[in-house]
């Protein structure tokens, strides 16, 4: 079950109450800083980049990948299931193929479900093995897609705060015959920048960042669990696929022998 990970707002918080306390420091009050046409500005010029560069539907993935970040998933979940594998490993000494063909249909996992799917045909290793290297290939392309989606936006941000200061001195220049108000109407033009530099800073890049590092230690798992799959295809022992995957997260070692076998196939 996956548990609430708060390291995210607490990081937030500390910058966000840095910055506000630094701007209390210097005496201007922070309400000041609250101004909804800056926000509405660098918010909706950000997401409506994001949105003509993905798609309404890639948005909608962005933002589920955003709110898993806030979870953390458990690894025994994978140990569960590599010890599954070795028990249909053995299974299917007894009984026979048909074991992996059950499986392959009841899992959720298209990776696995392929990878027994074959082997339930007698596929030699070296076709699982691509099969498998297929599905992580497209695996790791939108997981990696995902980061440099918020890695785009928090460019966008910036610039669409830099827009919103243009347009707040816009707004000043029309008010030239009124000198006492020009200070607080400048001031108040580049609030539109805070707001672009904070959210690219603050909450873009370092999720992007997160989001990066997240999808590759899944896939360093999902390559261990590949290489479950091509072990039990190729027959090796119960045994030896548990230890394909105890020996992440160095998978490079284990991935190395399953390559040879399926090569010698």
């Amino acid at each position: 079950m996956k548990r609430f990970e708060p390291t995210v707002f607490i990081g937030l918080l500390i910058g966000i109450g840095a910055i506000g306390a630094s701007i209390a420091l210097e005496g201007i009050k922070l309400s000041f800083l609250f101004q909804p046409t800056a926000a509405l500005v660098v918010l909706g010029g950000t997401i409506g980049a994001v949105t003509v560069r993905c798609g309404l539907g890639g948005l909608r993935s962005l933002l589920s990948e955003m709110f898993l970040l806030f979870r953390v998933e458990p690894v025994h979940d994978e140990e569960a299931l590599i010890a599954r594998l070795a028990w249909m490993s053995r299974a299917a000494q007894r009984e026979g193929v048909r074991v992996f063909e059950q499986f392959a249909d009841a899992s959720g996992d298209r990776m696995v479900s392929r990878a027994l799917s074959l082997t339930s045909e007698f596929a030699e290793p070296n076709l699982v093995r691509s099969a498998v290297d297929s599905i992580l290939e497209h695996e790791d392309r939108e997981g990696r897609r995902q980061a440099t989606l918020l890695e785009s936006a928090g460019g966008y941000a910036p610039t669409f705060g830099i827009l919103g200061a243009v347009l707040g001195m816009i707004h000043v220049l029309r008010s030239l015959d009124n000198p006492s108000a020009l200070g607080i109407g400048i001031a108040t033009a580049f609030v539109a920048t805070i707001y672009g530099i904070g959210l690219a800073n603050l909450l873009f890049f370092p999720l992007a960042s997160r989001l990066r590092e997240r999808h590759e230690s899944q896939m360093r798992r999902r390559g261990a669990l590949a290489d479950a799959l091509v072990a039990i295809s190729a027959h090796e022992s119960p045994a030896y696929i548990k230890r394909l995957f105890a020996e992440h997260p160095s998978l490079e070692a284990a991935k190395q022998p399953v390559r040879e076998l399926s090569n010698r196939k």
